[in-house]
């Protein structure tokens, strides 16, 4: 798999072209993208930068997608909290925001309206609530051990 990106990456400087590259594999999507968009249930929830949406990711599906990505280092937990209750059917959204069955923050207005997609600073959201939901602290880097410092060493070996 490594390979393949890499050779689209390659492809892309060469030739100057642009890619929609659709994954559930977050790390190939923080390699590969230079833009990000979420989506949830077929929309798009938030749209951004890579390092805006991965260093400070404002919907809350892009929060729990996020905080759902395993910690590299034995024993420790995820910093945030999974998402509660099932995903809804697509062919049978819940009206409104159609994460707003599993959203921690959600209120009325979000069962009753869709919410508009709203343009910021670095890029577009469409939940109703946007501005009141606190950014994530960003995870602190795991300690360096010595057996990481090995893999690191053994994974530039397959990259040269």
């Amino acid at each position: 798999q490594a390979q393949v990106v890499n050779l689209l990456q390659d492809l892309q400087q060469r030739l100057g072209i642009a890619y929609i590259f659709i994954a559930h594999d977050l790390a190939v999507v923080r390699h590969i993208a230079s833009h990000v968009a979420v989506m949830y249930l077929g929309r798009i929830v938030e749209f951004a930068d890579k390092a805006t949406l991965f260093e400070a990711p404002r919907h809350p599906y892009t929060q729990a997608l996020l905080a759902a990505i395993p910690v590299p280092e034995p024993g420790a937990s995820p910093p945030g909290s999974l998402l509660q209750g099932d995903v809804p059917s697509p062919l049978n959204p819940p009206p409104g925001c159609h994460f707003h069955t599993r959203c921690p923050h959600a209120r009325a207005v979000c069962a009753e309206r869709e919410p508009p997609p709203e343009r910021h600073d670095r890029g577009m959201l469409a939940c109703h609530r946007w501005r009141e939901i606190a950014v994530p602290a960003a995870r602190p880097e795991p300690p360096s051990t010595p057996a990481q410092q090995r893999l690191a060493r053994l994974q530039s070996a397959f990259v040269r």
